[in-house]
Formats: C-alpha cells, sequence, structure tokens
C-alpha cells in the first residue's frame, strides 16, 4: 500500500490516497473502518461540522430511529457491543449521534475524517488510474478508489412554489436543522409536510406554540411507535442474546428482527383477523408494516381488510370526521409506502388552535412577507418548517459533478433512472462505489451496507492481491440487475405506488424504481454467487 503523499496539480496541493469514502454516516463509518483494517491509507469527507451523516443533519425534535436501537448499530465489534447501554427501544437523534461519535473515537477513526468538506466533483484520470476529488473548499485528493455513503435521504427538496426569500420570518427544514435549535414557544407556526419528519415534529410544536397549521400534499398510514426505555436488565438481555439477534436480521427480509406471518389473513374470520390486526397495531416500532400477514403485500382483498382497520382506529382518534378524512390516504394501501411511526400525533388535531390544510385542495401559491398565500386566502406566520422530504437516492449524487470515461456525466448516465451492478458500481466509472445507495437499499440500511463494505473492502483487497489496477462493470450487467431489481416489486401492491421509491415526490423525475424490494437474504445471496462465480459483471485489468 501506498504511503500518503501531497503533490500539487492544477495550482492545488493534492492529497494522494489508496482510498477516500464520502459521507461520515453510520454507513460511511464503517467503511472507512474496514478500509483502514486493509491497510490502506485512507481518508473520509463529510460536509457537516460532526459525524453522523443523516443523524447529524436531522436534529429537529422528535427525531429517532424507527428500528429497534441494538438493530441499528453496528455488530461487527463485541467491544463496542458491551460498552454501550441504549436508553430507548428507539432512540432518538441525541443518543445516536453520541453513539456515532463514540464508535469513531472508540475505533480510532477521527484523525480520518476531513469535516465541512462538501464534495463538489469526482473526475476519473484513465492516464493515471485515480480519481480527483474536489471539495468546495478548493481542497482536492486524488484516490485509486472513491467509495460514496451519501445516504439515501441527504438531500433535502422544498416546495416548487415562489417568494421563500421574501418571507422576513424564520424557517428551517428538518433536514437541515440548526444546532442551536429553533424556538416554536408563543409562535404562529406552520408545518409543510406530514411525511416521516413531520409526523415527529407535529405533536412538539403543538404542545409549545401559539397556534399551528399543518399543510399536507398526501397523508400517510401512520402506527404508533409504542417506545419504551430499555431497563439494565433488559440491556443485559439484549447482549446475552446478540447474537440471535444479528441472526435473525440476516434472515429476515427487511435486516430487522421481524418476517411476515406466511398464513394468509383471509383464512381466518373476521372477529380473529381483527384481533391480530389490533395486537400487530399495539405492538412497537414497525411490526405492523413487516411483522404483519404476507397477502398484505400481495393481495388487494388483504390489504383492504388490513387498510380499513386502520383507518377505524384513525378516526377513534381524531374528534372531527372531516378532519380525519384528511388524514387518511385515498391513493395506497398500508405498506405501498413505509409508514412514518408517531407518537400523539392524530390527537394533536383535536386541539383547537391546530389546523389542517389539504395543498391538493387549497393550493399554496407563493410565500409572501408575512406567511403563505395560498388559492383560499393568505396566512401569517412567524415561523416556517419545511417537512417536505428529499431527492431522495439519485439527489445526493446529482449535486456532485461525477464524471468518469471519457468525461461521461454520472447524472447523464443515470438520467433514465440509476444503471448499477449490485447498487455498488455502474458502467463507465471505474473503482467508484457505492454503498447504501440506488437499487440496492432493502429494509433496516446499516444491515445492508455493513455487508457492501465489507464486499467492497474483500473486493480492493482481491484486486491488489492479483495487481489489478481498475475494478469496473458493463452496461450489460446493468441492465441485468436492473431487469432483477424491477422483478423485485412485480406481483407486489408496491408496482403500483406513488412515491419517493420512484422519484415520484421529485417533479419532472422519470418513473424508476429507486430501491431493492427482494430481501436482504436474497440481495447477499445473489452478490455472493455471482463473487463466487469469479466476480461475474466485473471486470478487471492492470
Amino acid at each position: 500500500m501506498s504511503e500518503q503523499q501531497t503533490f500539487t496539480t492544477a495550482g492545488s496541493d493534492a492529497t494522494l490516497l489508496d482510498a477516500l469514502v464520502v459521507g461520515a454516516g453510520i454507513s460511511g463509518i464503517y467503511q472507512l473502518y474496514r478500509l483502514r483494517e486493509l491497510g490502506l491509507d485512507v481518508q473520509l469527507l463529510e460536509a457537516g461540522t460532526g459525524v453522523g451523516g443523516v443523524w447529524f443533519w436531522n436534529r429537529y425534535p422528535g427525531a429517532r430511529f424507527d428500528a429497534e436501537s441494538y438493530t441499528y448499530g453496528y455488530f461487527f465489534s463485541k467491544e463496542l457491543i458491551e460498552e454501550w447501554d441504549w436508553s430507548e427501544e428507539y432512540a432518538g437523534q441525541p443518543e445516536i449521534e453520541r453513539y456515532l461519535n463514540y464508535a469513531v473515537d472508540r475505533f480510532d477513526l477521527r484523525g480520518l475524517i476531513n469535516l465541512e468538506q462538501r464534495v463538489s466533483s469526482a473526475v476519473w484520470d484513465a492516464t493515471d488510474r485515480r480519481w480527483t476529488v474536489t471539495t468546495d473548499s478548493g481542497r482536492v485528493w486524488r484516490a485509486r478508489y472513491v467509495v460514496t455513503a451519501l445516504g439515501i435521504l441527504s438531500a433535502p427538496a422544498f416546495p416548487k412554489i415562489p417568494g421563500l426569500e421574501d418571507f422576513r420570518g424564520e424557517w428551517a427544514h428538518t433536514g437541515l436543522w440548526p444546532a442551536e435549535g429553533v424556538d416554536f414557544k408563543n409562535k404562529r407556526v406552520a408545518v409543510i409536510g406530514t411525511g416521516s419528519s413531520g409526523v415527529q415534529i407535529i405533536p412538539i410544536i403543538a404542545g409549545e406554540a401559539e397556534s399551528l397549521v399543518v399543510l399536507q400534499r398526501r397523508p400517510n398510514w401512520c402506527t404508533p411507535i409504542n417506545n419504551f426505555d430499555i431497563t439494565p436488565e433488559r440491556m443485559l438481555d439484549i447482549r446475552n442474546r446478540i447474537d440471535e439477534i444479528f441472526e435473525a436480521t440476516q434472515l429476515s427480509p427487511s435486516g430487522s428482527p421481524h418476517r411476515p406471518m406466511m398464513e394468509s389473513s383471509l383464512d381466518l374470520d373476521p372477529d380473529e383477523r381483527r384481533k391480530r390486526f389490533e395486537k400487530l397495531y399495539d405492538s412497537p416500532g414497525l411490526v405492523m408494516a413487516l411483522g404483519n400477514f404476507r397477502d398484505v403485500a400481495v393481495n388487494q382483498e388483504a390489504n383492504d381488510n388490513c387498510t380499513a382497520y386502520i383507518a377505524e382506529r384513525i378516526r377513534a382518534r381524531v374528534n372531527d370526521p372531516a378532519v380525519a378524512d384528511r388524514l387518511i390516504p385515498t391513493d395506497h394501501g398500508f405498506g405501498q409506502k413505509r409508514p412514518p411511526l408517531e407518537n400523539g400525533y392524530y390527537e394533536v388535531f383535536n386541539e383547537p388552535h391546530v389546523s389542517l390544510i389539504s395543498t391538493m385542495e387549497e393550493e399554496m401559491v407563493r410565500f409572501t412577507e408575512t406567511g403563505i398565500q395560498t388559492s383560499e386566502g393568505h396566512y401569517e406566520f412567524d415561523l416556517i418548517v419545511f417537512a417536505t422530504g428529499f431527492d431522495a437516492v439519485v439527489g445526493s449524487y446529482n449535486r456532485i459533478d461525477i464524471r468518469g470515461e471519457n468525461g461521461l456525466s454520472l447524472r447523464e448516465h443515470w438520467e433514465a433512472g440509476p444503471r448499477t451492478l449490485f447498487g455498488m458500481q455502474t458502467a463507465g466509472f471505474p473503482n467508484l462505489f457505492m454503498i447504501g445507495g440506488a437499487q440496492s437499499v432493502t429494509g433496516t440500511i446499516p444491515r445492508i451496507t455493513d455487508f457492501q463494505a465489507d464486499w467492497v473492502a474483500s473486493t480492493i483487497e482481491y484486486a491488489d492481491e492479483h495487481g489489478y489496477a481498475t475494478i469496473s462493470t458493463t452496461e450489460s450487467a446493468e441492465d441485468e440487475w436492473i431487469d432483477h431489481v424491477n422483478s423485485t416489486i412485480v406481483g407486489t401492491l408496491q408496482q403500483t405506488a406513488e412515491s419517493w421509491a420512484f422519484g415520484s415526490n421529485v417533479p419532472g423525475r422519470k418513473r424508476a424504481y429507486l430501491l431493492y424490494a427482494g430481501g436482504l437474504p436474497q440481495y447477499r445471496e445473489r452478490v455472493r454467487a455471482a463473487t463466487a462465480a469469479g466476480y461475474q459483471g466485473l471486470q478487471f485489468s492492470s
């Protein structure tokens, strides 16, 4: 392996490395650890002032895991598992950020992390067989390998209406929440969006604001998080069962401890089926989504039964039937989108100082100096909170000028939708790897990215051992993977869903499935089989 060097290129000092990781979230941190353990000269670039990725940027009140804390963290180190005590079944953002900082220091990685370095471009040099990576600050790195760990929900999106620069009040986006926090007390507040972040923050704002107006485009099927504290006794039990818990995450399609029930809900009598739905609804976390009957995901009648039950629970919690109707989705059934987990969300709309506007009925026209103009009137606000989600999966890549062979732009290569092999490589971009990216994410993200980070490390090790300088894939291999990815949603109700998983939340985006619905075991099996067959789909050259 080469020693780290600094040399001058194009008038700038450039740092010469074996590998460069982009993104200091849970996945990028682990990838950095794995490449460092190989003996590579490796560093990591992070746009933020601290590590944590999505758990650094999303500091809004109420942000927390929707997977069990101990299943979302790292499994590779028994020492870390022994040393860290989780306080809640579904930990909040401050605890998650502390955990990731603890891991960075525990494994002596902080000296390899360059903060406040937002990547602006990455250009492949075919002569030197290296990537030249430049950040907004003007710093330059040249690396044989680049691994992106950008996250699928890391490029905040805003509504396409004019005038925000005219607004004289405060505003904040949940995905770019200021570290100093936001004061809601005695303010007239608008929250735009009722996805996961909106559902989490709305009850907290409602408890402090003078008034709250929620502007909703489309409602989601939300279920209670039913969170609880982890006692010392429970933490000890978790540690004693950690191998069993890890195995459960590996066998589950979602990478969680939960697996769908294979019996048909249609074989049960209505009373028994209702009891089962009730138990699922009152269970913690995503059990209603991940531990439900399998036929709810593939059979319209089964899904209708489940959806009707949840709608009934919503109506029982919201006093005004008209408001309840606005909070109940009509464009999709339960499970066609990942359901947000809530804590007292529906009860908020029983409060006299809280109101709900459907922007499908009352369109937002523009921001003004004092608030928001809609098609029906003007609303004055002191503070606007954007809970409007992200340009999912591909947005973070589109914000970087990535150029491969012959100047090929990744943005152009992906114009009709992502093109990858295993979600980890793309044709025309040698030695560029992606973890936790397009066409590979399924369920609990760290349970797929730890597998991917291990695969990237072992593939680089294989190339180095055999004297190869470049690792790439082909368009035909991409085509085969795209066909497989699309096949994983055929026959499911998700196939017709309008969601960010298809880019539906971005105006003008061509419809393409951005994730992977085949489940974690099938994904691992396919990658391992191709690897065992001589890295099928990859090309190595010296």
